[in-house]
């Protein structure tokens, strides 16, 4: 079960429609759309993408896929977009949707749809602001103990944060802009010390921010 933790909030989370949540962007969800933002990653990273399903909690909300480059940015590592979170909409984004990505050191390809499938839990519930750390009842693959998450500036740094998928002929006033906000896999233990001393009292620590094999650094 997906357990929603969020440093910003102690207030109980209970799962939302997406009409509660600000509903989905009427009309975002379309081939082209997403060919766009594939063809812009695919400019960043230089590489074709394993693109995979990930069902969501709410179907009606659109759908939500990983977008998988194995070897990237260098042999060894793997890197993965979320696709599906900026078909949504949240107070805190403003005209912006949001998009998450991860690269961590591992040979396990299942790394790179973590994100998605955090998304398909949590779409129109939280967020995913940076700052925040999510976790799970269980570990998130086989071969590492982690089963949470903390959100900050991406890791991929080989183009902008913000991705705009808008048609050329769509006015300025309303960009599809996405933000590109960075998932990091953590410990439980270090979960708690982020709802203990914050998030910058965390990221300051030395720990491996790729290597989802470390031991705890709190």
């Amino acid at each position: 079960m997906w357990a929603l933790s969020c440093v910003w909030s102690a207030a109980p989370i209970r799962f939302r429609s997406s009409a509660e949540s600000g509903g989905v962007m009427i009309g975002r969800d379309t081939l082209g759309r997403f060919d766009r933002y594939c063809e812009l990653l695919d400019s960043l990273t230089g590489e074709t993408p394993v693109i995979s399903d990930v069902t969501p909690q709410v179907v009606g909300d659109g759908p939500v896929r990983a977008v998988s480059y194995i070897g990237t940015p260098e042999p060894g590592y793997v890197t993965g977009f979320t696709y599906g979170l900026s078909l949504s909409s949240h107070p805190d984004w403003g005209p912006r949707g949001r998009e998450l990505s991860i690269t961590v050191r591992a040979d396990d390809v299942e790394w790179s749809r973590v994100p998605a499938m955090i998304v398909a839990a949590l779409r129109g519930v939280c967020p995913f602001s940076p700052g925040q750390v999510l976790g799970y009842m269980e570990p998130y693959t086989e071969g590492s103990p982690m089963n949470s998450i903390v959100l900050t500036e991406p890791a991929f740094e080989h183009g902008p944060r913000l991705l705009d998928l808008s048609h050329d002929e769509v006015d300025a006033k309303r960009r599809d802009l996405v933000e590109i906000v960075g998932a990091y896999p953590i410990h439980s233990s270090e979960r708690e010390f982020v709802y203990s001393h914050g998030f910058d009292a965390f990221w300051g620590l030395e720990w491996d921010r790729f290597d989802p094999a470390r031991t705890p650094v709190a």
